[in-house]
This record gives C-alpha cells, sequence and structure tokens, in this order.
C-alpha cells in the first residue's frame, strides 16, 4: 500500500505498462467474450424478450469488463495513476472536446452520405436502436447507467488506459491508437458502425495522449453516448 501510494504520488516512480500487460488483457477479453457468447446463448434459452436479454448482455458485459480490470491490476500491482486515472483541468478541455465531436461527427456523416450514394443503408433495427428506444423511464435510466456512466469508466480504462497504454511503450503512439481503437470497434459487432467507432477509439486514444489523463476520454465517450441515446430515442417515439 505504502509503495502504490509512493508511485501514485510520484510520476518519476509511475510503472510503464508492457507487453505481459498487453497480452494478458487481450487474451483476458478474448475468455471473457468466448465466455459471454455462451451465456448469452443459454440465457436466450431462458428469457424470449429480446431488449430485456441484451440489457443482461450489456451490464454483465460491463462488469466482466470491471472484473478484469480489477483482477490484472491486483496481480500487476498497478496503482490507478498507471493505467490513467489522473486528474485533470476540465476548465482547460471542454472546448477541444467539442471540436472534437463535432470533427468525428463531420467524418460520421461524410462516411454515411458515401455509403447512402453507393446503395448501402444502415439496419433499420440493431441491438443500439433496440436499446435505446425510450418506452418507459425504467429503460431510460438503465440506457444512462449502462451507456453513459458505466461503459465510457470501464471501457476507456480498459481499451485506452490498459490496450493503448501498454502498445505505445513497444509501437509508439500512433500504431497503438490504431491497434486500440480497432480493438474497441472491432468488439462492438457491428459492421455499419465498425468506421465510425474506429474513428471514436482514434479521437479518443488522442484525448488520453494530449492530456495524459483518462477522464477527458470518459467525458468525450460519456457525451457521445449521450447524444446517440437521444437521437435514437426521439427518433423512435
Amino acid at each position: 500500500m505504502e509503495e502504490e501510494q509512493r508511485r501514485s504520488s510520484d510520476p518519476e516512480l509511475k510503472t510503464a505498462l508492457n507487453w505481459v500487460d498487453l497480452i494478458l488483457t487481450i487474451g483476458g477479453i478474448a475468455v471473457l467474450y468466448i465466455l459471454l457468447i455462451i451465456g448469452t446463448i443459454w440465457l436466450a434459452s431462458l428469457i424470449s424478450d429480446e431488449k430485456i436479454l441484451i440489457y443482461i448482455n450489456g451490464f454483465l458485459t460491463q462488469i466482466a469488463f470491471i472484473l478484469l480490470i480489477l483482477f490484472f491490476k491486483k496481480i500487476r500491482h498497478w496503482s490507478w495513476q498507471d493505467i490513467g486515472w489522473k486528474l485533470t483541468d476540465f476548465k482547460k478541455i471542454w472546448l477541444q472536446i467539442l471540436r472534437l465531436y463535432f470533427l468525428s461527427m463531420f467524418i460520421n456523416l461524410v462516411y454515411a452520405i458515401y455509403l447512402e450514394q453507393g446503395g448501402f443503408t444502415p439496419p433499420s433495427t440493431d441491438v443500439y436502436t433496440t436499446l435505446f428506444e425510450n418506452n418507459s423511464w425504467w429503460a431510460y435510466l438503465s440506457n444512462i447507467l449502462l451507456a453513459v456512466i458505466i461503459a465510457p469508466a470501464a471501457e476507456e480504462t480498459l481499451f485506452r488506459g490498459i490496450i493503448f497504454g501498454s502498445a505505445r511503450t513497444y509501437f509508439g503512439k500512433w500504431t497503438a491508437a490504431v491497434l486500440s481503437a480497432a480493438l474497441f470497434s472491432g468488439l462492438h459487432f457491428q459492421i455499419y458502425g465498425l468506421f465510425p467507432r474506429f474513428i471514436l477509439g482514434l479521437v479518443l486514444a488522442h484525448l488520453y495522449e494530449h492530456n495524459r489523463s483518462l477522464y477527458p476520454a470518459m467525458v468525450f465517450h460519456a457525451l457521445n453516448n449521450l447524444i446517440a441515446m437521444t437521437l435514437l430515442s426521439g427518433l423512435s417515439a
């Protein structure tokens, strides 16, 4: 405990994440997803309501991410600062967050127009439109808890704090950003949203790298999910 506090208070004593952390984390995610797929198939045989099944899967996924983070934090002796939980001055980053958000929205709009001109259209229903159909108060509160609070904290710690942080040690920030963004996007299992979510991953990695703190990336992630949830809820109303 004293050693962790000493490392946390002195940036020069910060432990650099290494290839062991990278391999263990990616391997741990792979195992978790295999177990989650098996568990979802089993739950589908017991639960007929698709929306409830999606919520259960979503919360179980985030809980699994949190447990994986805590497990590796324990065995690898990380401090919270080692994986990006550092205070930052939010007064200086709000403009940066807003500019990057509108930039990513512009890129996604161009991408959507390109697909539409090529004859590709998004699916009328998918996991996210099903989740964000705001037809009850419990659904709205569940969406806030899952998409705006839990997911940004857990996913930013895992994909940016640990995966990007450890990959950056060996491959540099650009390759690490691409690797973490590709994993982040691919593990959402949504073909149409693959490129927009990849861009989101790159923006989040940039925010972490530029500010040396996960908090700006978490805020950006939460803002992105909140706006997407609001728009989809409004469209389905």
